[in-house]
């Protein structure tokens, strides 16, 4: 048997699908709650590593982010998928801005593989989502924050700020 194109086949479907492969997990009773510790967030997005939109997001504010997936043109409906949600301001005033920067720094996303294959395999079609919040909210509120939204998507890329639950049950289903 000449096995030469059925490898061929297989390394071409990996490079052209398979590696793009997650899973997602979507639990409807999770995205339905409305228990959060902020009454709105106002979600602003850009495209993540244009230079051109880096002075959209704000210097001076902390807030909650994410990552997703998403394109749209004139033929595609709308898309969205995210992949993570972090937070800008936990231990600090650090600023959305800065926080977006660390994801720009090569050397700094080497050290979180999954992240590192997150920017690697979507920058293409990656946005980075951003939502401020106002100086009242605590660092404490923001990370509880960030456990809420986390646990209401369960992004492939977030792998601990879920809550204590949720982050159990899913580690049942590897």
């Amino acid at each position: 048997m000449d096995l030469e194109p059925l490898i061929d086949f297989v390394t071409e479907a990996f490079e052209q699908v398979g590696k793009y492969k997650i899973e997602v997990t979507l639990v409807p009773e999770q995205m339905m709650k409305q228990d959060y510790d902020v009454d709105l967030l106002e979600w602003n997005s850009v495209l993540f590593d244009n230079n051109d939109e880096l002075n959209r997001i704000p210097d001076d504010k902390r807030g909650i982010y994410a990552f997703a997936v998403s394109m749209s043109n004139k033929v595609l409906p709308p898309n969205c998928y995210v992949l993570y949600i972090g937070i800008a301001g936990e231990n600090s005033n650090r600023s959305l801005r800065e926080r977006y920067k660390d994801y720009l720094n090569t050397r700094t996303v080497r050290k979180r593989a999954g992240i590192a294959k997150m920017i690697a395999y979507w920058h293409k079609v990656l946005r980075f989502y951003y939502a401020p919040v106002d100086e009242n909210i605590t660092p404490e509120v923001l990370k509880k924050l960030e456990k809420q939204l986390n646990t209401a998507l369960i992004p492939p890329f977030s792998i601990n700020d879920l809550e204590a639950e949720v982050k159990e049950k899913r580690r049942a289903f590897p």
